[in-house]
């Protein structure tokens, strides 16, 4: 305390100039308007240039993360298309891959995911791509770990799709490996979880099995991964397998995904939607 007041004593002077300074300052840009003016400017240009740098600074701390999802992400859709067959490279932002099993020609739309809920039974969620961007209703939305959604509503710049997490989504999916296929709902309760049904009971299913779309809907390409094997019991009610699947993606932070257009998929609708029985055997064309 004695070596403060020492200091006090023979800065006196200094000081006591540099807090009138302080306080002219402060009643010049409070009271002045052109001062203040000039002081909010200084201000937010000084904030601004802290922020920018600050976000440098993080984005490159953040780089290793980064590029490890990005890899990932590369692996994942290198092993998609691989399953898928490609018949032609990449040439834009609409990247075009064909189902050779099932002849069905998909293009991808990048897109972000601006709304998104989990807590309901009756979950959806919003793109920021609509019309305007090729976007359908019937569209299939996935992320680089699974599918997501099916475009319900669509306007010129936006997107709305009900997610599979939602106790009126039902989605054909497949075991892989054994290629058996059923239906894959949700039962309103934990946003990690879905469950596949209709699989017979007699077929065998280990925990840790993948579960991925089959590709006979015109929605999703076959081989997309889903999840995996958490559970499995006999329905009491059907007699059939209830597989409980953990899904790969998390919900609950969902940011980025794609837009699914089967470029073929008006034509299939039309040829499904006139299934009819001939009735005269003999008319048979």
């Amino acid at each position: 305390m004695h070596f403060i007041f020492n200091i006090i004593r023979k800065n006196g002077f200094l000081l006591l100039f540099l807090c009138l300074q302080m306080i002219a300052s402060i009643l010049i840009f409070r009271y002045n308007v052109y001062h203040e003016v000039i002081l909010g400017q200084a201000s937010v240009k000084i904030t601004g240039a802290i922020d920018k740098q600050t976000s440098k600074i993080t984005r490159f701390f953040n780089l290793p993360r980064y590029n490890r999802e990005l890899q990932e992400e590369n692996a994942i859709l290198r092993k998609q298309l691989t399953a898928l067959g490609i018949k032609k490279p990449a040439t834009n932002e609409r990247e075009l891959i064909e189902s050779s099993e099932y002849h069905q020609i998909y293009s991808f739309i990048p897109t972000d995911i601006i709304n998104n809920t989990i807590v309901r039974s009756h979950n959806f969620l919003t793109i920021n791509k609509g019309k305007k961007d090729g976007v359908q209703i019937g569209d299939g939305i996935m992320t680089q770990y699974g599918i997501v959604g099916i475009v319900t509503k669509t306007t010129d710049n936006y997107a709305r799709a009900i997610s599979i997490l939602n106790t009126d989504s039902q989605i054909n999916a497949r075991i892989k490996g054994n290629e058996y296929f059923g239906t894959m709902i949700w039962d309103g309760k934990d946003p990690r979880y879905t469950y596949l049904t209709e699989i017979p009971k007699y077929i065998t299913v280990n925990i840790g099995d993948t579960i991925e779309t089959d590709g006979k809907s015109p929605v999703f390409p076959e081989g997309i991964m889903i999840g995996t094997v958490n559970h499995k019991e006999v329905d009491n009610v059907s007699g059939e397998l209830k597989i409980k699947v953990k899904l790969r993606e998390n919900f609950a932070n969902l940011k980025y995904a794609y837009v699914v257009t089967n470029l073929k998929k008006i034509e299939i609708n039309q040829v499904e939607s006139t299934d009819t029985i001939n009735k005269d055997p003999h008319n048979v064309q």
